[in-house]
């Protein structure tokens, strides 16, 4: 999710927008995560790491950098990161060659 704080919370509340901001974040989370998955499950060696991790169904999402005030450090979030940062190098290097 975008990242608000506490104040722009309060204006998005007294401007009654608050709702709405939720509704189009969780519309954005949800595209982005069902990219992600798409992109990810075109390669299979990459679909079998995501079930070696236990990530079987995979939604395409990925944990916060940030949870609780504190940095998120579990090795699922850095594998999920390292695997779909492979398959986004692997769609640039097949863009590149089929240009």
């Amino acid at each position: 999710m975008t990242d608000i704080d506490v104040r722009d919370i309060a204006a998005l509340r007294q401007q009654g927008d608050l709702g709405e901001f939720l509704r189009q974040a969780r519309t954005d989370e949800a595209r982005a995560n069902a990219a992600r998955k798409q992109l990810v499950y075109r390669h299979a060696d990459l679909a079998d790491k995501l079930a070696l991790l236990g990530q079987t169904p995979w939604n395409g999402r990925i944990p916060p950098a940030e949870w609780g005030g504190a940095i998120n450090t579990t090795p699922v979030r850095a594998a999920l990161i390292a695997i779909v940062t492979e398959a986004e190098q692997r769609g640039a290097e097949a863009r590149q060659a089929a240009a």
